[in-house]
């Protein structure tokens, strides 16, 4: 679905979708994810990853009770 709605146009942006999602949209916090310690956005990631799955998997359990 991912595919057909276009995500592969924002490949160009490499490594700042990253960034921009850690910022929230907010072009003026760019530079401090950018000054923040690797393994703190790491975390952050990763959480965010965990976070996600947790909502799909809840998602999918509403949908089918």
């Amino acid at each position: 679905m991912e595919q057909r709605a276009g995500i592969q146009s924002f490949e160009k942006f490499k490594y700042i979708n990253t960034i921009n999602a850690l910022a929230g949209g907010d072009i003026t916090k760019w530079d401090i994810i950018l000054n923040t310690p690797y393994n703190r956005v790491l975390t952050k990631l990763l959480l965010n990853k965990t976070e996600a799955e947790y909502q799909r998997k809840y998602s999918e359990l509403i949908s089918s009770s």
